[in-house]
């Protein structure tokens, strides 16, 4: 494993590591790629404890008006993993598996098959070796256990939200020495706050801190749009979010509240599959296709599927 130190903001470093091919039934066969994909670069950006009905005109003024563009494929009613842990859900986003299959049942990371079912950016890092993959993220199990073996970057230091995003902006426009092609981020105060106040729009705390995170994302894709049309630069535009919550948590599978959360996805030239209900495992096979990254171990494994036309 190599590792390379970076200072940028003085409190960050990133992993650089090899990968290991994952051993599984499907067959391993050699990667297709579309040749008419040519560059093209991704931002995800993943909000944990997002309540769908916490998306409002005047708490989210830039997701709720991005919800209703044409470009935009949105759902309210994008559907969880059956177990609401953070653990589970963030795992299948970045695998593109049900946890029955990457083995994660709650944030402990017990038994997790990641060596067999590996996030999407491994088969990205696998089919281009010029790519540059990034996870940035305030909870930091999601790099230790699930990113750090097989992306080129991943931040190991504790951020809050705000150092999330400064660094996120930071690494594009160019203020770091490697910029990113596929770039995952993850704020996480919006959980924290549903934990310590409660998971409702109508409590303060919650509804102040989905407010600060919708200026976040405002921002980021404004420099999205600016490397679109200033540098000719191809982005897919996502976000998405593990779980919601009720009361101070979200423990009840049953409960709506809980199990259905937000997920967009925004390109200005793209068509999406319409009145399609999204779950957990759809984000990795869409980006891969966005990538033009296919083969049938892929579609052997992934339980997902792309929600490009």
């Amino acid at each position: 494993m190599k590792k390379i130190s970076l200072l940028l903001l003085c409190i960050l470093c990133f992993v650089s590591c090899k990968k290991d091919l994952p051993v599984e039934d499907c067959p391993e066969d050699v990667l297709s790629l579309d040749p008419t994909i040519g560059d093209n670069n991704v931002l995800i950006v993943g909000i944990d404890g997002f309540r769908s009905d916490a998306l409002t005109e005047n708490i989210t003024p830039f997701m709720y008006g991005l919800s209703s563009r044409d470009d935009v494929y949105f759902t309210p009613f994008h559907k969880t993993e059956e177990d609401t842990y953070s653990g589970p859900n963030w795992s299948s986003i970045l695998t593109g598996v049900h946890y029955y299959k990457h083995n994660v049942v709650d944030n402990s990371f017990k038994g997790s098959r990641f060596s067999t079912y590996p996030p999407f950016q491994y088969y990205l890092e696998l089919a281009y070796q010029h790519i540059n993959t990034f996870s940035i993220t305030n909870w930091t199990p999601i790099n230790t256990y699930i990113c750090q073996e097989y992306l080129d970057y991943t931040s190991e230091s504790t951020l809050n939200d705000s150092m999330v995003f400064q660094l996120a902006r930071d690494v594009l426009v160019d203020s770091f020495s490697i910029a990113p092609d596929v770039l995952f981020l993850h704020f996480d105060e919006l959980d924290v706050a549903g934990h310590s106040y409660g998971f409702s729009p109508q409590v303060s705390e919650y509804a102040n801190t989905l407010s600060k995170i919708d200026v976040f994302v405002e921002s980021l894709f404004d420099i999205i749009e600016e490397k679109r049309n200033d540098l000719g630069e191809n982005w897919l535009f996502l976000i998405v979010s593990d779980h919601g919550g009720d009361g101070t948590g979200h423990d009840d599978t049953e409960n709506p509240h809980i199990n259905q959360t937000i997920f967009f996805s925004q390109h200005p030239n793209l068509n999406f599959t319409p009145n399609y209900i999204t779950n957990q495992t759809d984000l990795a096979p869409t980006i891969l296709d966005y990538m033009g990254v296919a083969s049938e171990e892929i579609d052997c494994k992934m339980d997902g599927v792309s929600i490009i036309k």
